[in-house]
C-alpha cells in the first residue's frame, strides 16, 4: 500500500489550513460534482469535519464516512478536498486506501503527493510516488501519465521546481503514443508553459499521433495568456497544417483563445465572421468572452442598484462606463443572435425551461436579460421556469452563486418566479403570473445610437484569413 501521512493530520480547527488551488484539475473537478445524495452527504461531512477540534476527531469522522459511504460518496469527497488543498485529504486518502473497493488512481495520488510537499512532509511525498510507480504501474507509458498528472498537481500548488523534476523525468524516456502527448501538452500549459507545449505539440504530429483542435487550442491559449499575441496566432494558423478543419469547435477554440488575453476587438471580429458563417458560439466560449469583459463582471460581482435590469439598458451603461470601447459592443454582438439561448431552453407542453447549469455567472445574467426579451413575444406553456442548480458543480463551497444570482435579479424585475418547495435549485411560476409580469415590464424605446461601424474591424479580418488560408477556405 502506497505510503501516506499518518492520520495523526493538523487539527482541522486551524482556519488557515484551506488554501485554494485554483488550477485544480478538470479531472478532479467532475469527481468531486458527484451528485444527488453523495454531493448532500459531502456537504454534511465538509460541516462536521469543520466542526471537529482534534485531530482524533477528524480520524474518527473520516473512518466513519469513508466505511459507511459508496465508493463515488468518499472519492467525490476526496476530490473536493484535494482540490481545496485541504490537509485533511491525506489522512482521507488513507483511509480510501484500506477500503475494500479502492482502485489506484493517478490523478488522486499525485495530488496528494503535492499536497504532502506542501505540508512539508517530503518524504512521504516521495515514498507515495515511488510506491505507486512500483506497485500500480505496470508500463512506460502509464509511467509517463503519471508524471503529466505529477506536473500538473505540483505546479498547481506553487511547486514548479518540483513539477520541472518530473517533466525531466518524462522526457529522459522514450514516449509513445498519443495519449501521452496530449497529457504532456495539457500539463505544460497548466504550467504556463507555451514554448515547451509548442515542442511537444510538433514532435507529435511528426509522429504521426494525429492532435486535435483542442490540442492547438491549449498551447495558442497559454500563449495569449503570457500577452505572445503574435505567437498565439501562428500557432492558431498552423492547425491547417495539421490537417483541422476550421468547424463549430475549432472556430469556438479561436474564440476562447483571443479572450484568454482579452483582446475585445479581435473577438469581435472574429463572432461577426463566425456569425456570418452561420457557426455560432458554445455555452463554454460565451461563458469565456463574457467573463473577459471586466466592466461587466465588475457589475455583476457588486451587484450594485444600477445594475441594468435589461440588454438594452446593459450595452447603454457598458458603452458610457468601460473604458474599452470594444467591451460594449461584444456585449451587443452576442445579444443579437441567440444560439446559446436557444440550446439552453428546453420547451414541453407543459413548460417552458431556461436551464443556466455550465453558465457562470456574468453569463447567467446577460443570458437572462436575452430570455426575459425572448419570453416577451412567446406563447407560454403551464409553467415557467429558471434552472441554476444548488451549486454542487461549482468550484467555490457556500451559497450557490449562480441561483443567488437569478433571485437577485428576478427580484429586482419584480418577477413572480420563487424557489421551489421540491427543488431548492429550481425558480418557477405558472402561466397567468409570468405573462402579467412581462406585460408590465417597460417597452424599450427604439435606440438611435449606432454602435460603432464594424468596417473597422476589416483591415484585422483581412490579414488574419489571409493568415490563416487554406485553415479558412474550408469554412466556404
Amino acid at each position: 500500500m502506497p505510503a501516506v501521512a499518518s492520520l495523526s493530520a493538523p487539527a482541522p480547527a486551524v482556519a488557515a489550513r484551506r488554501r485554494r488551488s485554483f488550477s485544480a484539475t478538470a479531472s478532479l473537478r467532475r469527481v468531486a460534482s458527484g451528485g444527488g445524495s453523495s454531493w448532500r452527504s459531502e456537504r454534511r461531512l465538509m460541516s462536521e469535519l469543520e466542526r471537529t477540534v482534534t485531530a482524533g476527531a477528524a480520524e474518527r469522522v473520516i473512518r466513519s464516512y469513508v466505511g459507511n459511504k459508496s465508493e463515488r460518496a468518499a472519492l467525490a469527497a476526496l476530490s473536493r478536498l484535494l482540490m481545496d488543498s485541504d490537509p485533511l485529504a491525506i489522512p482521507f486518502y488513507e483511509a480510501v486506501t484500506q477500503a475494500r473497493w479502492f482502485k489506484w488512481s493517478s490523478i488522486h495520488a499525485a495530488a496528494v503527493a503535492a499536497l504532502l510537499e506542501v505540508s512539508r512532509s517530503t518524504g512521504e511525498s516521495r515514498s507515495l510516488i515511488s510506491d505507486s510507480i512500483s506497485q500500480h504501474l505496470q508500463s512506460t507509458d502509464e509511467v509517463a501519465l503519471f508524471y503529466c498528472d505529477l506536473m500538473a498537481a505540483f505546479s498547481s500548488r506553487g511547486l514548479k521546481d518540483r513539477a520541472m523534476d518530473f517533466y525531466k523525468e518524462l522526457r529522459s524516456m522514450p514516449l509513445t503514443g498519443r495519449k501521452t502527448y496530449m497529457a504532456m501538452i495539457k500539463s505544460l500549459c497548466l504550467m504556463g508553459l507555451p514554448t515547451e507545449a509548442e515542442e511537444a505539440l510538433k514532435e507529435m504530429v511528426s509522429l504521426g499521433y494525429q492532435p486535435e483542435a483542442f490540442q492547438f487550442g491549449l498551447v495558442a491559449k497559454c500563449y495569449g495568456k503570457s500577452g505572445s499575441i503574435v505567437e498565439m496566432e501562428r500557432v492558431i494558423s498552423s492547425m491547417s497544417d495539421a490537417g483541422i478543419r476550421l468547424g463549430t469547435g475549432a472556430a469556438n477554440i479561436v474564440l476562447s483563445c483571443y479572450s484568454s488575453c482579452r483582446d475585445h476587438s479581435k473577438m469581435l471580429a472574429w463572432l461577426k465572421k463566425m456569425r456570418k458563417l452561420r457557426t455560432t458560439p458554445t455555452t463554454k466560449a460565451y461563458n469565456f468572452v463574457l467573463n473577459s469583459c471586466p466592466t461587466l463582471a465588475s457589475m455583476v460581482q457588486e451587484l450594485g442598484p444600477s445594475l441594468p435590469l435589461s440588454t438594452r439598458g446593459l450595452v447603454k451603461k457598458l458603452k458610457s462606463e468601460s473604458p474599452q470601447t470594444a467591451e460594449a459592443e461584444l456585449v451587443h454582438e452576442l445579444l443579437a443572435s441567440s444560439p446559446v439561448l436557444d440550446k439552453a431552453m428546453e420547451w414541453s407542453d407543459t413548460e417552458v425551461k431556461l436551464n443556466l447549469h455550465g453558465f457562470s455567472t456574468v453569463a447567467a445574467y446577460v443570458l437572462m436579460l436575452q430570455w426575459v426579451d425572448m419570453m416577451k413575444d412567446q406563447t407560454l406553456p403551464l409553467e415557467v421556469s429558471v434552472v441554476c442548480g444548488i451549486g454542487k458543480h461549482s468550484d467555490v463551497r457556500g451559497e450557490p452563486k449562480v441561483r443567488e444570482l437569478a433571485q437577485e435579479i428576478l427580484s429586482r424585475m419584480e418577477s413572480p418566479l420563487r424557489l421551489s418547495t421540491r427543488n431548492k435549485g429550481r425558480l418557477v411560476a405558472k402561466r397567468d403570473g409570468v405573462k402579467q409580469w412581462l406585460t408590465s415590464l417597460p417597452v424599450p424605446e427604439e435606440s438611435t445610437d449606432q454602435l460603432p461601424d464594424a468596417n473597422n474591424q476589416q483591415p484585422f479580418i483581412f490579414t488574419l484569413f489571409r493568415k490563416l488560408g487554406q485553415f479558412v477556405s474550408t469554412l466556404a
